[in-house]
């Protein structure tokens, strides 16, 4: 989930430009402060007219003070107009959210049309100076240290990038590809959104990079194109192989400025272009006309023996594209590539050359041609050809000389074989050639270079870079992450590598018994050689015992019996009865051939069937057919016949589909009644899409890319008429948004001890050199623990000049405050690194704790007016300044600026107050109260009211455990376990699992503590389940198993419940294999014991099913349950928790004689008494009325009895 706030303001190229002079609306109702408090009226009221949050707030100061010198007057507006003056309106018609209208317009955009007149303009990155030959280049900030020169003439763009290579991240931090760092708590292993500037920690290319031209979001405004792919950037996030085209249109401005004429003559130029198919037309005419004249091959002539086209470089600064005598090709009509590659031998001193002519260093064309495996028919397959032969170049300005002898020895560096060039170790073994001899790839001890996330195939002992997470093992030969349901189901389909150097198919060992097991039954492919598996599947609706056959003479379905099938003769049309000869010949794994000729070894797909093309010598592929084609589609609107039904059943490839983990074959536990839940409660979806939204674009006339990335508004002017104006995002300014800005783009994942605690999040941009440690940009947000824990949110902070100052030494630092009581719960830093960058990318995660940060006593810096306080996430300290005090050391005295008297002054930024709300107020002073709806929140859910501004809703429902939903309508699924003759444990685990047809199992863990005699424990989650095994003392037992849903379920585990363990069960030998070699050994013990319901294995949980087959999914055994944050607990006790970042329960394992939540009591030399027993029972921070039975009950009579002593006091004394 991402939670995300991009503002849209007026960004002018000058800070101090003007705004434009612009005119009252007619129809706005003129209002001054002071007629407005004469009519009793609020500043929440003017907030729901529509008012400027800021002028609601100078009302609100001017209603405590009214003094004259503060009336003012405003325009109350009539929709859609709004602003100071009613002088904006949005070109939408209806009455929307401003995200709505944001979005509404980014999808009104469709892509640049090729051939169009409209000169295109795509945003720039001009804080850099960027040219190629002499002529300025959009540069795009993702071209910035991309590892490839942009800016040809002075490589300006990759001039400091070097840093990068040389970084290093500290443990708890994952290294993105290109040097830069991200928490580790937010990598992800490739699921979910980036958070690396290159998208390196995500496996595969994101299925949305193609539509981000209509996406405005973080997650294509904020990372660049993958390097090693050698894409091009279209400078809104979308990602294209050089030369395709860019939705926005930026590959025109590529192809522009590789067409310049140069030196080159007019038919040269023209022939040229049109012949190498850079571009489809010149100067508005189209090239098919001229290569329709024959004159355009004549043009040729008059080109130079020996010529370069296109007449700038090519790539990387240096690389050249040169033509001898084009003319006297025999395939001109085809793709014209070079003759000639020519570059920097200095930057490429590996290669050897063909040809030196006129100062320049070349290879021939055809050298590399003579590689079958490369075809070039398009410029963007030459250049993706040109991306693998010149990668293993330097770059210039990467190292100079002077300095290659201190990389030599760097431990963090590694020296390509016979080369000057040096690489990370990070990009050793990563699927990438960077050294001329691939020596970075053929490295033999990757493993030895101990990096964290590095991904080790089984048995082998090479460990590959994580951006090839998904394809590493299969580079190997060997498939990753087999499912279990593709074992003995009759198709070779995967391989595995084993010990010793063996490999294995997913159909070794399987016996003949396995054959009709649960997953290989009715999937449309034998896998039992007489096709019982397939027995009474089809829709023809054969009786148990045979088989649907076509008849070869009269062609009907018949019912074969079963005796008749795999006895060698052919019964069947097709040899659909004797199936094993074709699958012989013809492997699943390859086209599946399946219809045999009669009297003959020809086997032929469906698709070949009555297709009027007589295959098989005796015509038995043509003589049944109907008149129209043989159709094996899955198409519903077709109805098969009963014959085609049986032979496009042939088609495993066809008619099989993915097969997931089912229960389908075990017996329910416990039995239960009809209490069967509705699903569509649980997996209905409560927000409201933009394709729910009716936007009306019927007074919609401008050009949709008018302002670019930004967002186009109607502006009344001066003179009555009506004006364009442009509102930029962060990441852009200009009046048509045409630059990219200089930015923090911050990405934040939060987490507490506490699930029922409410945050003020303060993020600040301060420069460390400063004396006074200014604030110059700010961001702050709620973070509510229960709701937001597995949201990511992203803010941006822009720089207080531009282009930014260099010199600078800028920082982030991140304060936390506690909403009820606005107490200050600690500070964290984060310094912005390589502060060449365009974009500075920040994705860090913070562990909010319920302990307050004290006062350090170690502290060397002396606070004059403050107190000195330790950074929660690194060794240094700070000053954190009282109120009118600033400066690093607290010696500089400000003058406060307002805030609510309830509220707490953090700091100035731009001479505005940072203001740290309490619970109920909002407004960047906290003028203004903010309530829930009455009764919002059902069943006892707390209602806590958010920031107006905070889009689509106004207050956040925080549930009881026992109920969800926006407004905690609904009640979750309840399951109690009861404990039966077992000792009690400190604590349960819950595994539940979610199966469907369509998905692996969905998997949530839930742990709950016990007391002293506590023997049933009772859970509550929000999806319904269809299978649950409970964790006791590191011991698995099956607690629930149900074919289908349930609401409320009441079960018990015992012994005999026991997942044992494969360790006792199989010898080590056996355990000792890979756990794909292991699976075959699962199905013998169900198939031998009898008694065997359930055993789990380091990789596999296994059930026994009523059929004695094993079914088995993946299943890690030895999780670890330790707690992130290891004060939690006191005394020494074990913290264990259910989630490692967003953890619904802590629990704490005390030691002998502690006891309490947190173990913070203490009992030895008590013995047992009532306060140490009702000890476990006692819920920190919890009203009584929500404490458990048993403490209220002695409450109760302690109260009475404390009553009735009293009562009795008084009346002995009287």
């Amino acid at each position: 989930m991402v939670d995300e706030v991009i503002p849209y303001c007026f960004r002018l190229v000058n800070y101090f430009e003007g705004s434009p002079k612009t005119s009252v609306h007619p129809l706005s109702q003129k209002l001054s402060f002071e007629e407005l408090r004469l009519a009793h009226t609020t500043s929440e009221q003017l907030l729901s007219w529509s008012i400027s949050i800021d002028v609601a707030q100078r009302y609100q100061f001017y209603l405590i003070e009214p003094n004259a010198a503060f009336n003012e007057v405003l325009y109350n507006c009539t929709e859609p107009w709004f602003g100071p003056r009613c002088q904006y309106s949005f070109p939408f018609g209806g009455r929307k959210s401003f995200n709505q209208i944001v979005e509404a317009a980014f999808r009104q955009r469709t892509a640049f049309p090729e051939s169009s007149e409209v000169t295109v303009q795509v945003p720039c990155y001009v804080l850099l100076e960027c040219h190629r030959n002499g002529q300025s280049w959009c540069l795009d900030w993702r071209e910035v240290c991309n590892g490839i020169v942009d800016c040809f003439d002075d490589a300006v763009d990759e001039e400091y990038c070097f840093d990068m290579e040389i970084n290093e991240c500290e443990k708890n931090e994952y290294r993105c590809h290109n040097g830069l760092c991200i928490s580790s708590e937010l990598w992800e292993a490739g699921e979910g959104n980036a958070d690396c500037l290159d998208r390196s920690d995500e496996v595969l290319d994101a299925f949305y990079i193609k539509s981000c031209f209509q996406d405005p979001t973080f997650r294509c405004e904020e990372h660049s194109c993958r390097t090693h792919e050698g894409t091009f950037p279209c400078g809104d996030g979308q990602c294209v192989e050089t030369f395709d085209a860019c939705y926005n249109g930026r590959h025109i401005l590529l192809i522009e400025s590789m067409t310049a004429k140069g030196n080159l003559t007019d038919e040269c130029w023209i022939a040229m272009i049109c012949l190498t198919k850079l571009a489809e037309q010149i100067h508005g005419s189209s090239c098919k006309i001229w290569l329709m004249n024959a004159s355009v091959y004549q043009f040729l002539e008059q080109c130079d023996s020996f010529f370069q086209f296109p007449t700038i470089p090519v790539h990387s600064g240096h690389i050249r594209f040169f033509y001898e005598e084009p003319y006297l090709r025999q395939k001109i009509h085809e793709f014209l590539p070079p003759d000639y590659l020519c570059y920097n031998q200095q930057l490429c001193d590996f290669i050897k050359s063909d040809l030196i002519r006129e100062n320049l260093t070349c290879i021939n064309m055809s050298k590399l041609m003579l590689n079958p495996d490369i075809e070039i028919g398009s410029w963007n397959e030459l250049m993706w050809l040109i991306e693998q032969v010149f990668r293993p170049c330097l770059i210039s300005h990467v190292v100079p000389h002077n300095k290659i002898k201190k990389y030599l020895n760097h431990s963090l560096l590694y020296n390509c074989r016979n080369s000057s060039k040096f690489i990370s170790v990070h990009r050793i073994k990563d699927g990438i050639q960077d050294c001329f001899q691939d020596d970075d790839e053929k490295y033999l001890n990757s493993c030895q270079l101990n990096r964290q996330y590095r991904v080790k195939c089984q048995n082998i002992d090479i460990c590959w870079s994580p951006i090839l997470k998904e394809d590493a093992c299969s580079m190997t030969g060997q498939d990753e992450n087999i499912p279990f349901q593709r074992f003995c189901n009759g198709i070779n389909q995967s391989i595995y590598y084993a010990n010793f150097g063996k490999y294995y198919n997913d159909e070794f060992e399987c016996e003949e018994w396995l054959c009709n097991n649960m997953y290989a039954r009715c999937d449309g492919f034998w896998g039992c050689a007489d096709g019982r598996d397939e027995n009474n599947c089809s829709r023809t609706k054969c009786h148990s015992g045979t088989h649907a056959c076509v008849d070869p003479v009269n062609f009907t379905v018949i019912c074969l019996p079963h005796t008749r099938v795999n006895d060698g003769n052919d019964d069947c049309l097709g040899a659909s009865d004797e199936q094993h000869e074709c699958q012989r010949i013809f492997p699943p794994s390859e086209v599946p051939e399946r219809f045999r000729c009669s009297r003959d070894t020809m086997c032929l797909v469906p698709s070949e069937l009555c297709n009027n093309n007589n295959d098989c010598p005796f015509d038995d592929d043509e003589k049944f057919c109907r008149t129209h084609q043989f159709n094996c589609t899955n198409d519903s609107t077709y109805n098969r016949s009963e014959i085609e039904e049986v032979l496009c059943g042939l088609s495993e490839q066809e008619n099989r589909r993915e097969q997931y983990f089912s229960v389908h074959t075990s017996s329910n536990y416990p039995s239960l009644g009809n209490t069967v839940v509705d699903e569509s409660l649980y997996w209905s979806t409560e927000r409201n899409s933009i394709e729910n939204i009716n936007i009306d674009h019927s007074d919609v006339n401008t050009w949709p890319w008018y302002c670019n990335r930004g967002l186009i508004i109607h502006l009344r002017s001066e003179s009555d008429s009506f004006d364009n104006v442009c509102m930029c995002p962060s990441s852009y300014y200009g009046h048509l948004c045409q630059y990219q800005n200089q930015r923090i783009s911050l990405t934040l994942h939060s987490s507490s001890v506490d699930r029922h605690a409410t945050y003020a999040i303060i993020i600040m941009l301060i420069d460390d050199n400063d004396e006074q440690q200014e604030i110059t940009a700010y961001d702050q947000f709620v973070y509510i623990t229960k709701d937001s824990c597995s949201t990511k949110f992203n803010r941006y902070l822009l720089f207080p000049t531009r282009p930014k100052d260099l010199s600078s030494n800028y920082s982030i630092r991140i304060d936390a405050f506690e909403k009820n009581s606005i107490t200050y719960v600690g500070s964290w830093h984060f310094p912005i690194t390589f502060l060449f960058l365009p974009v500075n990318r920040i994705a860090v995660s913070l562990m909010l704790s319920n302990h307050i940060i004290q006062t350090s006593f170690n502290c060397l810096i002396t606070c004059n007016s403050g107190t000195c306080v330790k950074y929660i996430n690194t060794e240094r300290y700070f000053c954190r300044c009282y109120s009118q005090w600033t400066g690093v050391q607290c010696n500089i005295p400000i003058n406060r600026q307002m805030c609510s008297h309830d509220s707490f002054y953090l700091g100035l930024v731009n001479n505005q107050s940072i203001c740290v709300c309490p619970l109920h107020k909002f407004g960047s002073q906290c003028m203004f109260t903010s309530a829930c709806p009455t009764n919002i929140c059902q069943n006892n859910g707390t209602c806590i009211p958010v920031d107006v501004t905070t889009p689509d809703s106004s207050y956040t429902c925080v549930c009881p455990d026992q109920f969800f939903g926006v407004n905690c309508q609904y009640a979750k699924v309840k399951l109690d376990v009861s404990l039966i003759d077992m000792h009690i444990p400190s604590y349960l685990a819950a595994y539940f699992f979610t199966l469907s047809n369509k998905s692996d199992p969905m998997q949530a863990i839930i742990l709950r503590k016990l007391t002293l005699f506590q023997h049933t424990a009772t859970f509550h989650i929000s999806v319904p389940f269809h299978m649950v095994v409970i964790q006791s003392s590191g011991k698995y037992y099956l607690a629930v198993l149900q074919q289908s849903l349930h609401t409320n379920i009441t079960t018990s585990i015992r012994p005999s419940q026991e997942c044992i363990p494969a360790e006792q069960l199989l010898n080590s030998t056996v355990m000792k294999m890979v756990q794909y070699r292991r699976i075959i050994f699962f199905h013998i013990l169900c198939h031998t014991r009898s008694d065997l319901m359930c055993l789990i294995d380091p990789a596999y949980l296994c059930l026994c099913t009523s059929d004695r087959h094993a079914n088995c999914m993946e299943f890690k055994r030895d999780r670890n349950f330790q707690c992130s944050l290891t004060k939690h607990c006191a005394n020494g006790a074990q913290c264990v928790q259910d989630h490692p970042f967003c953890p619904s329960t802590r629990i704490c394992i005390c030691p002998a004689c502690f006891f309490g939540e947190e173990c913070q009591f203490y009992t030895k030399g008590l013995g047992s008494t009532l306060d140490e027993i009702l000890g476990y029972e006692l819920k920190r921070n919890t009203i009584l009325s929500k404490q458990p039975i048993t403490v209220k009950v002695s409450a109760a009579i302690t109260m009475i009895i404390f009553a009735v002593g009293l009562i009795n006091c008084i009346l002995s004394i009287m």
